[in-house]
């Protein structure tokens, strides 16, 4: 009788233990999916002070397509023909989302602004855009900032976009830490803007773990 209870004792440690894994990890194919982590969301890590932002429904090796943040403000002195017209040339993996000093909200496409010597004895230029000082011109390859109406110079402060090149793991979620150079305050996601303090967060991060041949994402049971 002794050695009977003894063997029941034993096998009630061991579903408790069994039990207890399933409390703390549940595969998330085995649980009801939460808007949290079906959706981007954020876990904030208190220990090491530095947040993540979670991606999931990706293409395990690729990146997110159409995932940019802005980078931190950089002031840039432009060099005003004298038209009072300066450029910067537009990168095509950072283009400009933001110029403080001048008049962005109201940014037109188009051509780059012309600026000719009138004829002698004129000692005046013309310019074949005479926009009011502080417009922007986006002539597809330039951004022209009129900083005044003569030459000099002109300093702007300009936020550029950045891609978010980082890879979906196994499981098909990007992680993306947050920087003081990537604070990812804002994120777009193809058309879809993100502000990170409205993100959803979570208390504990779901994590991918490889079972037999195939890889699984485990979430924290509620």
């Amino acid at each position: 009788m002794h050695f009977i209870n003894q063997a029941m004792n034993l096998l009630q440690k061991v579903f408790a233990g069994i039990g207890l894994g399933a409390i703390v990890l549940a595969p998330l194919s085995a649980i009801a999916q939460t808007a949290n982590f079906s959706a981007v969301h954020k876990w904030t890590d208190t220990a090491a002070n530095k947040t993540y932002v979670y991606v999931p429904g990706q293409t395990a090796g690729s990146a997110v397509t159409g995932f940019t943040t802005p980078r931190t403000a950089a002031p840039r002195v432009l060099t005003l023909n004298n038209c009072g017209w300066g450029s910067f040339t537009k990168s095509a993996t950072a283009p400009p989302t933001m110029i403080d000093g001048a008049n962005w909200a109201g940014k037109t496409t188009g051509a780059a602004p012309t600026c000719v010597k009138d004829p002698a004895p004129a000692l005046t230029y013309t310019t074949s855009n005479n926009a009011p000082t502080g417009s922007v011109v986006d002539d597809g390859t330039k951004i022209w900032v009129r900083g005044g109406t003569g030459v000099g110079s002109a300093t702007i402060t300009v936020t550029t976009a950045a891609n978010v090149t980082s890879k979906a793991n196994a499981c098909g979620f990007v992680r993306v830490t947050t920087s003081a150079t990537r604070p990812m305050t804002n994120f777009s996601i193809g058309t879809t803007n993100y502000t990170l303090s409205a993100v959803p967060s979570v208390t504990a991060p779901m994590i991918c773990r490889k079972v037999g041949t195939t890889s699984a994402t485990y979430v924290p049971a509620n």
